[in-house]
């Protein structure tokens, strides 16, 4: 079974891209494999997957992810629509322990999805890479994302523009407004996951300005007040009460606080307290530090390296990008980011920025 992609003009940027993505999952470190749902059949896996789970080369045409144990996984498949990212926590495939992310494959017919597993624990053998290409591929990576991100937007613009117009309608059927009511609201959904795929590999340019710190973050609070799920969330927000100046662009920070705040949020659907604070240590002199501390389950420590790389989460919904925005922001300022959590005791970010005063 392969893609069938559009090969005219309008799709071979999309095929191109895609041939792109596949020559990257070859040679992913993660175990990588492109599945066809809902049966699960293989259709390739990397090198990774196959020692992982001792795949024979070539794939036999009847194996399923079914045939590696993985009932979880299997199940999943037969109820998944392939329209949008799925992840499965906590499943076990060929006994080991992991997480799995399903990523729909744009424009394949029949519907074709990229399979990534994180064991709960890496193998013995497992040793940090030793790639200098990485940062060479990982541009690429953004330049074609960059081309698939412009192609579904496209069609998208011209789908929401419809359904729009059938939802205004006066001739519309009452019994008909909450199913377009729901698909606009997973359009725009969906466009906003666009929007922060397209703001990761695009490259920007900072309006650097003088910017008191605790405007800035009560600002950045009250953006995303409606995502603090009612009482069940608290904010705590601590600056010292003289002004704190730093220079940098204003919607920049104020971006990546609300990324972390809303990660924070998520960390514990059920509610808590979130500490968002400001100091200027005195063992640092001229540096500013901002810290978001949630309660949330913590991140176990053989993932903290990892939580930072472009499409990883551990979240359900997660997109996998928040964290990785948040570094880039941030170092673009001359700035560092730095995480601490603990299994059951929730996660401290540290933002490091250098100070800055009007005028300067």
């Amino acid at each position: 079974m392969g893609v069938m992609l559009d090969r005219g003009a309008a799709g071979r940027p999309v095929l191109a891209a895609m041939a792109d993505l596949h020559r990257r999952r070859r040679g992913s470190r993660d175990p990588v494999a492109i599945v066809a749902p809902p049966h699960g059949a293989l259709i390739e896996v990397n090198p990774r997957f196959r020692k992982l789970f001792g795949v024979p080369d070539p794939l036999p045409p009847d194996l399923t992810i079914g045939s590696l144990a993985s009932a979880e996984l299997s199940n999943a498949l037969q109820e998944w629509d392939g329209t949008e990212l799925l992840v499965i926590r906590r499943m076990t495939m060929g006994g080991i322990v992991g997480t799995a992310r399903l990523l729909p494959i744009p424009a394949s017919f029949p519907v074709q999805a990229l399979l990534q597993f994180t064991p709960e624990r890496p193998p013995a053998d497992d040793e940090p890479p030793k790639d200098p290409g990485h940062f060479e591929r990982l541009r690429s990576l953004g330049e074609t994302a960059a081309v698939i991100v412009h192609q579904i937007r496209i069609p998208l613009s011209t789908i929401q523009l419809g359904l729009e117009s059938v939802r205004s309608s006066p001739a519309l059927e009452a019994s008909l407004s909450p199913r377009l009511d729901l698909a606009l609201e997973q359009l725009s959904r969906l466009d906003r996951l666009l929007g922060s795929l397209g703001n990761f590999t695009q490259p920007r340019r900072p309006a650097p300005r003088s910017m008191e710190v605790r405007k800035t973050l009560a600002d950045a609070l009250a953006a995303v007040e409606s995502r603090l799920r009612g009482p069940r969330t608290t904010v705590t927000l601590h600056v010292r009460p003289d002004p704190l100046w730093i220079v940098a662009d204003p919607e920049w920070i104020a971006e990546a606080i609300q990324n972390l705040i809303v990660n924070a949020v998520e960390a514990r659907p059920e509610g808590g307290v979130i500490h968002l604070s400001a100091t200027a240590p005195r063992t640092r002199p001229g540096r500013v530090e901002i810290r978001v501390v949630d309660q949330g389950p913590g991140i176990p420590p053989f993932l903290i390296d990892r939580v930072f790389q472009p499409f990883f989460t551990t979240k359900r919904t997660g997109t996998g990008l928040g964290l990785a925005i948040v570094k880039n922001l941030v170092e673009l300022h001359g700035g560092s980011v730095s995480l601490e959590s603990e299994p059951g005791r929730g996660t401290t970010v540290r933002i490091d920025l250098p100070t800055g005063y009007p005028g300067s």
